[in-house]
């Protein structure tokens, strides 16, 4: 599985990509009420837009903008204030997805109509939650309120009328939102992609740094559940403290398997001429203990590593003083 070097800058791509305008079908004009979100993020203007019966409102997600009067003839949206670049062409792509042609822009706009989020919890009861969504083979890790890492990239979980947002934000300013279908205790149901699947349903992970979620499960329980997850290949990401990674060091694996070895291959450039030589393989075991530690023995000594954050396809460990994150390939 493709996995991000940086989850945001991949997701903000994939999210920017146009797509092509099809022929008008004029007779769902009269669905046009209610409120719209773009279905684009990294705008650094969420924008969300409201049809009324004489007006079409403009928003900063929450934050009203301005207002016009507009009417619809046939295929084309005519709004009274030119100062709008919206007037166009307009087309359903179904009855909650709208996309637009303005006359003064290059690519069309899609929109997606807000309907009221499904849900059983409170704000608090999700914001405790973690997910993670799979869009187009790229990971996209839900953890609310936590910075990505010092670059202050985070999701913050908000709300318009009865719909709850994913709203991505970078150094406290919000780049863009996604209105959330359905979310669970178990799983998130998200839409308003670009392209298609314009709807992808994420699914819980375990965050050890969680209490809630570590109080619901018995220590057994979360034993099973970590060494289940632990299996694999792991390769590192990055290191707490230090710079980028090179794509040679990035080589290095922790491989555990379901015997309890661990081998470790690390590999490190040769900067006299710019090769990745590979070094020799450790060669150690592991015990999980509890649903948090790893203890790892290598020659009759042992060294305990905390586990930061698990779920199947990120490891996040703190041993010998530094934090590694680690991606399974």
């Amino acid at each position: 599985m493709k996995t991000m070097p940086s989850i945001f800058k991949t997701l903000l791509v994939l999210l920017a990509m146009g797509t092509f305008f099809l022929s008008a079908m004029p007779s769902f004009a009269q669905n046009l009420e209610g409120k719209w979100n773009i279905a684009k993020i990294d705008t650094r203007h969420s924008t969300v837009i409201e049809f009324t019966k004489d007006s079409l409102i403009f928003y900063d997600f929450d934050d009203h903008q301005s207002a016009t009067s507009y009417h619809i003839k046939d295929n084309r949206l005519a709004v009274a204030d030119g100062s709008i670049p919206i007037g166009g062409e307009f087309l359903f792509i179904s009855p909650n997805r709208l996309r637009l042609k303005p006359d003064r822009a290059k690519s069309p706009i899609d929109f997606v109509r807000l309907r009221p989020t499904i849900t059983t919890l409170k704000s608090a009861e999700i914001e405790k939650l973690n997910f993670e969504i799979n869009y187009q083979n790229n990971i996209l890790p839900i953890h609310f309120n936590q910075a990505e890492d010092e670059s202050g990239k985070k999701v913050q979980l908000e709300i318009i009328d009865s719909t709850y947002f994913l709203s991505f934000y970078r150094n406290a300013k919000r780049m863009g939102a996604m209105p959330i279908e359905q979310v669970t205790s178990e799983k998130i149901m998200v839409y308003g992609f670009p392209v298609e699947p314009f709807m992808v349903t994420g699914e819980r992970v375990l965050s050890h740094k969680n209490p809630a979620i570590m109080n619901s499960a018995s220590p057994s329980t979360g034993k099973l559940i970590t060494a289940k997850a632990i299996l694999g290949k792991w390769f590192y990401k990055h290191i707490q403290g230090r710079p980028s990674l090179s794509d040679c060091t990035k080589k290095s694996f922790f491989e555990f398997t379901d015997d309890y070895d661990l081998h470790i291959k690390p590999y490190a450039e040769d900067h006299s001429n710019g090769d990745c030589i590979a070094g020799a393989t450790i060669s150690a075991t592991y015990n999980i203990l509890g649903d948090d530690q790893i203890k790892v023995t290598e020659n009759g000594n042992s060294v305990i590593w905390e586990i930061q954050f698990l779920s199947p396809t990120a490891l996040v460990v703190q041993r010998d003083g530094e934090t590694l994150t680690l991606t399974k390939k």
